[in-house]
């Protein structure tokens, strides 16, 4: 069984860094695209933002998504869409919900002073995990937007003080369910995989007080951070709690999981052995 809690309107941060087009319905202030099946969510992979000059921008494009095959890049000016012009995000919302998974799109684009048409195929949403693999899988973990306060343990200043060592970077919140469940299986792995070079660390935004006394309750033995302004969990493109991001000892994401699913703990164990057997990188 699997279990997920998903709570992007707690963090009002979050929604501006949806990476699925149709986030951008809910940061214009409509939510009818949440309420399509996910079968029939279309889905073309990139965040969006208001152009200074119309047109709307691709503030980022997931890789291997429908835009990134298309060959859109990030700060691309999208200037129309199936020839009707665009002056807000909503606009190109609007018309990939109207398409639909299967239809193309086509886009006219401008990178600098070039123009530029592409076509995509939009495809169905594939979900919050596979989302972020698409997304992060293979890129350097992204380093703390500012400093986090330490809950429980040695929470460093950046990322890049776990250099040289494998990370399991939990996002949880003590609300959440699934998270609380999550909690005695991280508190295994880093007992077991300490010595090795295992750092296990979970990251909530919720205020220091709260989360300590969570931490307590639940025995976290491995540390814990808060994050109040959701700016690391935003750098993460988190919408869905428990993410868990597993870093080698280079920076390096190597995978991604959304929710609580005992079923893969097994294959969580075997991927951190052989990550913990890498040679640490070289200064």
């Amino acid at each position: 069984m699997k279990l997920r809690a998903s709570r992007c309107s707690r963090y009002a941060g979050l929604i501006a860094a949806c990476l699925s087009v149709a986030c951008a319905v809910v940061a214009s202030g409509d939510t009818d695209a949440w309420a399509q099946p996910s079968t029939r969510r279309a889905w073309l992979g990139v965040e969006l933002a208001q152009g200074s000059d119309g047109g709307v921008i691709a503030k980022h494009v997931v890789p291997n998504s429908p835009a990134g095959k298309a060959g859109l890049a990030d700060g691309d000016t999208i200037v129309a869409a199936d020839g009707i012009s665009l002056g807000e995000p909503r606009q190109l919302v609007a018309r990939v919900a109207l398409l639909g998974p299967g239809n193309s799109i086509q886009l006219k684009l401008r990178r600098g002073t070039t123009d530029k048409h592409v076509k995509a195929t939009l495809i169905q949403f594939p979900g919050e995990e596979q989302l972020l693999r698409l997304d992060k899988i293979g890129t350097f973990a992204p380093s703390w937007k500012q400093p986090m306060e330490a809950v429980a343990g040695t929470v460093p200043a950046t990322i890049s003080g776990l250099r040289g060592k494998v990370v399991l970077l939990d996002f949880w919140a003590t609300w959440c369910q699934p998270c609380r469940m999550m909690s005695p299986q991280l508190s295994k792995w880093q007992s077991t995989y300490e010595q090795q070079g295992l750092a296990v660390l979970g990251v909530t935004t919720d205020d220091v007080e709260t989360a300590t006394r969570t931490a307590q309750a639940l025995s976290m033995k491995y540390a814990v951070a808060s994050d109040p302004q959701a700016s690391t969990m935003t750098s993460y493109g988190v919408r869905a709690l428990p993410a868990m991001f597993i870093i080698d000892k280079k920076g390096v994401i190597r995978e991604v999981l959304v929710g609580y699913d005992p079923m893969r703990h097994a294959e969580i164990d075997k991927l951190l052995q052989s990550l913990l057997a890498e040679p640490a990188p070289t200064p």
